[in-house]
């Protein structure tokens, strides 16, 4: 409902923020008033007489308390805002005003900084250095500052001089270039326009930051407890869209053949010589059709820049599996699989050839002592139900299939291939990465509002298999063979991407790295499958950035909140800050032992790869 500024207008709105609550009332000519609960801030943005300006507009929709209204309401508006800076005030100790608009003057800086002379210049100091410190390339960033007379001047002044100062209240203004928008045509650079959105609702959360610490009486424990609690309607939908999509198909299956002991008798007969036939689980979606629905979903209706760059990048995330499925068995898959999962640089395949160099043959004895399939599947069970245990909403267990070659996790279950071959001493190490890690963090996941966090963040398989190979060596039962094998899995990627076939990676690994017959064809086959999966890369790039984000200081436990890719764990911290996500309610065992806790030391003091050998 559109409703104008009357007095009794602002008096609800006020009453409303004495009393905690929120604030979403829409005003005449597209006017908005939103403020997610009381904040010791205000973003002001008032259309031009006659000119509106939504894209100007749209910047103060990023932050968590604004008004957006025209020049020609600021007499009502004047009210409004004076209401509400008094009471907030009141409550804070001190209230800022941010009164963002685009200039005209083309000879103008990219931001002009308008605040009193005399008055705070360490809260302009901070606002006048991070608009300053932002960078987007192409785009060289000046900042000027100067006087806010003309903000308490009529007819553009909100508050009084002497209001200010009784009240405690600071209003500044940022005069904005509109460098995202061409002036000829009136178009809009959106890319320019979301990422500028994001720098300035950032800066102007921290300038906030630091005025309330010096000036207020509420201490805030971050700037990013300053942006929004409130999630509305339309992100919970793309959210549930976005997983609606992604729960269509189970990628990892779609990709692994289901015939590999037939496809390795054919190998074996053909003397290792002629590639195998795979043969794939049918395909149970129309891609063309998934991608349809995926670029249907209306990401850029999420006014919040951290959620729709969550979704923006799921988004792109999907539309490459999907272009993988529909590529399958193609030459094109490669191509599709290095853009999601990455290549191998020369430092990660200087770290695989150092390995083998340092264990150039096998350790385990041939004669090794295997545990019974069915064993491991109980063992495991009960380590699902420790997670029970903490958190009843694990909804998990153990099948036993005859399609599943080795151990995979999908959708929060453990498959276990019927003929999976598992040294007893690595049963231990092998539940705490399936279990210990990939169930729990899906689950953990899952316990979020956000379902991104549980059907997987955009790249998330680097970390989560680094911290499972971790958790492998915590418990004890990280031995050389499987480093071995995580090294030659990077080797057999490197050449599979330099135009390797089938059975030059095979005969490699088997001549030049000795692995035995079954271990090259296993490592071949995952490496070749679909037709070129270079996702087994990622368990060694996994651990090695894992160990060097320990090494920083780093704490393990924040990364096991879901599944999320490292540099995703700011976004993760802001969205705690802002209370939108939850303290995760599982922990693996291994963080609980005391006798693992010596080894965590270590991990802080920094090792490498190779001290784990």
């Amino acid at each position: 409902m559109i409703e104008s500024i009357t007095d009794s207008f602002i008096r609800r709105i006020t009453r409303s923020l004495q009393r905690g609550k929120q604030v979403h009332r829409r005003l005449p000519d597209g006017g908005l008033v939103y403020i997610d609960r009381p904040l010791p801030f205000l973003i002001l943005f008032r259309h031009p007489a006659g000119k509106p300006d939504h894209a100007t507009a749209d910047f103060v929709k990023a932050t968590a308390s604004y008004i957006i209204a025209t020049q020609e309401q600021t007499e009502s508006l004047r009210r409004l805002v004076q209401s509400i800076a008094k009471a907030m005030a009141d409550e804070f100790g001190a209230f800022m005003i941010i009164e963002l608009m685009a200039t005209q003057d083309a000879q103008a800086p990219v931001f002009r900084i308008l605040g009193p002379k005399k008055q705070l210049p360490a809260t302009i100091k901070v606002l006048k250095d991070e608009l300053e410190s932002i960078k987007i390339s192409g785009v060289p960033m000046s900042v000027e500052t100067a006087s806010n007379e003309r903000l308490l001047q009529e007819p553009h002044c909100l508050m009084p001089e002497e209001e200010l100062k009784k009240h405690a209240v600071l209003i500044l203004g940022i005069e904005l270039k509109p460098i995202y928008k061409n002036l000829a045509t009136g178009k809009i650079y959106p890319l320019l326009l979301r990422t500028l959105r994001q720098k300035i609702a950032d800066a102007i959360k921290k300038t906030v930051f630091d005025f309330v610490q010096v000036q207020g009486t509420q201490k805030p424990l971050h700037f990013q407890t300053l942006g929004r609690q409130a999630v509305n309607r339309v992100v919970w939908r793309i959210d549930k869209q976005l997983t609606s999509i992604n729960s269509q198909f189970r990628f990892l299956l779609l990709v692994t053949p289901v015939n590999n002991k037939e496809a390795w008798e054919e190998f074996r007969k053909n003397g290792f010589e002629k590639a195998p036939t795979f043969h794939y689980r049918l395909m149970p979606v129309d891609t063309d059709l998934l991608k349809r629905q995926l670029y249907n979903i209306s990401v850029e209706k999420v006014d919040d820049p951290t959620l729709g760059f969550l979704f923006r990048d799921k988004r792109h995330e999907l539309d490459k599996m999907i272009t993988m499925l529909s590529d399958r068995g193609k030459p094109d898959f490669l191509y599709s699989s290095m853009q999601l999962y990455g290549g191998i640089d020369a430092q990660l395949l200087k770290v695989a050839e150092g390995i083998l160099a340092a264990i150039p043959d096998p350790v385990r004895n041939a004669d090794v002592e295997l545990i019974p399939v069915p064993e491991f599947a109980a063992l495991a069970e009960q380590e699902i139900t420790y997670l029970k245990s903490q958190y009843p909403g694990v909804d998990s267990g153990v099948d036993v299939r005859d399609d599943i070659v080795g151990l995979i996790v999908s959708e929060g279950r453990l498959n276990v291939g019927t003929d999976a071959k598992i040294p007893r001493h690595r049963a231990q190490a092998l539940i705490q990465h399936e279990v210990g890690t990939h169930i729990l963090t899906y689950f953990n996941g899952k316990a979020q509002p956000l379902q991104q966090l549980y059907i997987g963040s955009p790249g998330y398989e680097e970390l989560q298999e680094g911290l499972a190979v971790l958790s492998e060596w915590l418990v004890g039962g990280l031995d050389q063979d499987r480093m071995r094998i995580l090294a030659a899995r990077v080797i057999a990627v490197y050449h599979l991407t330099k135009g390797s076939t089938f059975a030059e990676n095979f005969w490699r690994l088997k001549e030049e790295y000795n692995f035995s017959d079954e271990t090259a064809w296993d490592i071949t086959m995952r490496v070749h499958r679909g037709g070129g999966l270079t996702k087994d890369a990622v368990y060694l790039r996994g651990l090695v950035h894992l160990l060097d984000y320990l090494q920083q200081g780093h704490d393990l436990e924040p990364l096991l909140i879901g599944k999320i890719r490292q540099d995703y764990i700011p976004i993760v911290q802001e969205l705690i800050y802002r209370k939108v996500l939850r303290p995760v309610p599982l922990k693996p065992r291994y963080l609980q032992d005391e006798s693992i806790k010596p080894k965590l030391q270590q991990l802080k003091a920094g090792i490498s790869v190779f001290n784990l050998l």
